[in-house]
């Protein structure tokens, strides 16, 4: 069993190299740059059809992207905010908000095509429909996020000031915003991109078990992130203002190596059951089966 995971193991670090994941994530880091503003500005405007301007800006928008991108500082959330507020956008550059904030998705779509070794081209049409659907996911994920923090919230303010609950309930309520809801976000969505994006999809079994191995590696790392950021005064000092900025794209960077790591177990597993199938249908052939007795 050790000797198996070993090389399972060993069969996804050399896909993960063999496919250049590592510019891959890097590529897709710049991406998730280009598309942040133009993305947020969309996800906006339509939740806002939903929930109010003010609840999103002040609620949901900031504890959504806390719980994603644990290096944003409260100067980026509020530009982020400003951004959405604005009244005078006009077509074409709702239409540029658009395009550019659909640019990570196609990465996102190349990259996963790579991994899994998809030859054939989709065509531009469905890569579009597929980019916009990916959006309208983000979209969902937002509300969800919004449902679950005020259920949160709710369930917190109920608890009776005795024996030191409120304490108790208060910490949980950090743990499920910070942790647990993002981990379980992160699980059900990844999950649903290994099995659906790739042209050569794997199964529901090997595409939950690449998003578990991205959604533990990430919360790991974004416990270990967070807390070396505390400590990490003396960059303030070089970089100033810019240390959000580059903590910022860093993150995005490891969470984009993780999710590449994680289509590549996705991969190695289904490479795995592919070879057993081919090996028991020449078996099968090898060995037929005998005439029947009479």
């Amino acid at each position: 069993m050790l000797t198996s995971l070993w090389r399972m193991l060993l069969d996804t670090a050399k896909s993960f190299l063999r496919h250049g994941c590592a510019s891959l994530a890097a590529s897709l880091a710049f991406f998730s740059l280009l598309s942040l503003f133009p993305l947020v500005f969309l996800l906006l405007y339509g939740v806002s059809f939903v929930v109010s301007q003010d609840v999103i800006g002040g609620q949901v928008l900031l504890g959504f992207l806390k719980g994603f991108l644990p290096t944003l500082g409260e100067r980026l959330a509020v530009e982020l905010q400003r951004i959405s507020e604005l009244e005078t956008v006009r077509w074409l550059v709702f239409l540029s908000f658009a395009w550019f904030g659909t640019l990570v998705f196609y990465e996102l779509d190349y990259a996963l095509n790579v991994v899994f070794d998809s030859t054939w081209k989709r065509h531009p049409l469905i890569s579009t429909a597929i980019a916009v659907a990916s959006q309208g996911a983000v979209g969902l994920l937002l509300i969800i996020s919004y449902v679950a923090t005020q259920t949160v919230n709710f369930l917190t303010a109920s608890v009776p000031h005795l024996w030191g609950l409120d304490l108790i309930a208060l910490a949980a309520h950090d743990l499920f915003l910070t942790y647990t809801l993002p981990f379980t976000l992160a699980f059900l969505a990844v999950g649903t991109l290994y099995r659906y994006v790739p042209r050569r999809r794997p199964q529901w079994r090997e595409a939950l078990i690449g998003s578990l191995t991205f959604s533990l590696l990430w919360v790991a790392a974004k416990l270990l992130f967070v807390t070396y950021n505390d400590y990490a005064t003396i960059y303030a000092n070089l970089y100033g203002s810019l240390l959000e900025v580059i903590l910022l794209l860093l993150w995005i960077y490891y969470s984009a190596a993780l999710l590449l790591f994680g289509a590549a177990v996705a991969h190695a597993l289904q490479q795995r059951a592919q070879a057993e199938a081919a090996s028991a249908a020449q078996t099968g052939l090898a060995f037929p089966p005998g005439p029947a007795g009479g």
